[in-house]
């Protein structure tokens, strides 16, 4: 909370509560906590729409507007919005819109978008709800920053909701454990709002069949400079990059610059958000630069080579699976203080929108603004050539011609769903995508027709450790997944028929030897024969 004499904790002011002196006549207020605790009274020396100013013995002490509740005859008459949201620009200006679009569509509700405005030189995005008698439902106020800063917002108590394209990272996952507001892995916490892939892009008219991620490091960070680099015309690349903060840059620095300790070339162009990027390079017949999938429009996206020789393209299916290197998840994050902190009619507001965004509509929303959505679809094996090519190629370790027969044999004639499950790092837990896709599956299964039909529940593992192992701890995989989803589907479970099978480390779809790939490789598949 943010407090001073100047700045003092909320509850540590309650010395200064104590020696509060009220002034005659004075414009006397009482100024309490939002879970209502702690109460403080003085006299109310100024309000600039941000802080109060308290005159107590000690000097003067400045309150956060949007951490108390004041009360009084003197109180300032404030419009606060029911909750607040932050996130990067692309987000808050493409996503956060459509999910309330959709939200509004699917609720009767009629939503206004009301006059933006710059707090110093962050934009702030008002939104109104209103029922259909014109009555206001909610006024949600929606603010741009970058990642770091979005979670800091969270952390701070300045937003209700975070909106990050990038998972929080292990320091700041401990500043919210170190600050009491929970674990936000947990699926209380953590919501996964669409599924999204870092694609590389050039100018429609570059046909270059595929890049490395070895090359792109060396693209992006100045090392390759030519096109005749590459096989292609000589001509100088230029290098279109978003800036370091984004959750964007965070995550190719992670998957392609940080493998490779290279850093982004200073000769490259920054920008602060893709739509400009995406613009930059399909009007630049020399460009490349990464973007969200969402965004890539009139650009074409350059299919990656792994290290191990394994061609993955950025697709709608290798995006929901978690197989194309470069995919990554939209996250709504929120804290504890929605079970308490918060005026409980202003918290089912912000928990009725995360709800939302879980659905099928609020999934159908996103897809509506170019994200992936996290919708169930099916490919037949016949269509998946890429994944037989990867199996066979694959460093054959352990694994006898025999145990790739076998499996080729039971997914003969059999289509996949996109559905992947995986767990969270070293736990035997499912991960927060994983946890939604377990009643998504059972809707799904609810919803169709799969009389005389058999659903396989495929484990894979690494390629860490023996073959006979991996097999075994893929089929505990496997297993667990096939409980979770027959406890979700109730009495309806007997109405299927389920295997459970453990392929251990036969047929990868990343390279076994970066962290990346393995962590792609360990994963539980459902298909239907």
């Amino acid at each position: 909370m943010s407090l001073a004499l100047h700045r003092t904790p909320f509850f540590g002011a309650l010395l200064a509560f104590c020696l509060a002196v009220p002034a005659a006549n004075a414009a006397q207020v009482t100024l309490r906590s939002l879970d209502g605790s702690v109460a403080m009274h003085g006299e109310l020396l100024s309000f600039d729409g941000e802080f109060y100013v308290l005159e107590v013995m000690l000097g003067q002490l400045e309150v956060a507007v949007n951490e108390v509740i004041c009360e009084g005859g003197a109180c300032p008459e404030i419009i606060t919005p029911d909750f607040r949201m932050a996130g990067s620009g692309s987000l808050a200006q493409v996503l956060i819109p459509s999910l309330f679009q959709g939200y509004s569509d699917t609720f009767d509700l009629a939503l206004q978008a009301g006059v933006g405005t710059l707090v110093g030189d962050v934009p702030v995005q008002p939104y109104l709800f209103s029922a259909s008698s014109g009555a206001l439902f909610a006024d949600v106020e929606v603010t741009s920053l970058d990642s770091e800063a979005t979670f800091e917002a969270l952390l701070h108590g300045d937003s209700e909701i975070a909106v990050a394209s990038r998972a929080i990272t292990s320091d700041e996952l401990g500043a919210f454990n170190d600050a009491g507001l929970g674990d936000l892995t947990d699926q209380i916490y953590q919501v996964v709002a669409a599924l999204d892939g870092l694609v590389v892009i050039v100018p429609p008219e570059n046909t270059i069949a595929n890049l490395s991620v070895n090359e792109l490091a060396r693209v992006f960070s100045g090392g390759i400079s030519n096109w005749s680099q590459l096989g292609r015309a000589n001509a100088p690349i230029n290098v279109y990059r978003r800036d370091d903060t984004s959750g964007t840059a965070r995550d190719f620095s992670a998957l392609v610059l940080n493998p490779d300790n290279a850093q982004f070339s200073s000769e490259a162009t920054t920008f602060t958000d893709d739509v400009s990027l995406v613009s930059a390079v399909a009007n630049d017949p020399n460009g490349i630069g990464f973007a969200s999938i969402a965004y890539q429009q009139n650009t074409r996206a350059v299919p990656l080579r792994g290290t191990c020789g394994f061609i993955s393209a950025p697709s709608e299916f290798t995006v929901k699976t978690g197989e194309y290197p470069l995919a990554r998840r939209i996250y709504f994050y929120t804290t504890n203080r929605m079970f308490g902190a918060i005026p409980e009619e202003k918290a089912n507001k912000a928990l009725g929108l995360l709800q939302f965004v879980k659905s099928n509509a609020g999934q159908n929303a996103a897809m509506g603004s170019g994200f992936v959505s996290q919708s169930i679809t099916a490919l037949p094996v016949e269509v998946q050539g890429q994944r037989l090519v990867n199996t066979m190629i694959a460093e054959p370790g352990d694994v006898s011609p025999s145990s790739i027969r076998a499996m080729v044999s039971e997914l003969s004639g059999a289509i996949r769903l996109s559905s992947t499950f995986r767990f969270k790092p070293n736990a035997s837990e499912l991960d927060a995508q994983a946890h939604g896709d377990i009643p998504r599956l059972a809707a799904y299964l609810r919803g169709n027709d799969f009389t005389g039909r058999e659903f396989l529940i495929a484990g894979f593992s690494d390629a860490a450790g023996a073959a006979e192992q991996n097999a075994s701890l893929s089929r505990r995989r496997a297993q667990q997944v096939l409980d979770e989803l027959q406890a979700a589907l109730g009495n309806d479970a007997e109405n299927y028929d389920f295997v459970a099978e453990g392929f251990g480390e036969v047929s990868p779809q990343g390279c076994n030897d970066s962290l990346e790939g393995r962590s792609v490789n360990r994963r539980v598949e459902i298909w239907v024969r």
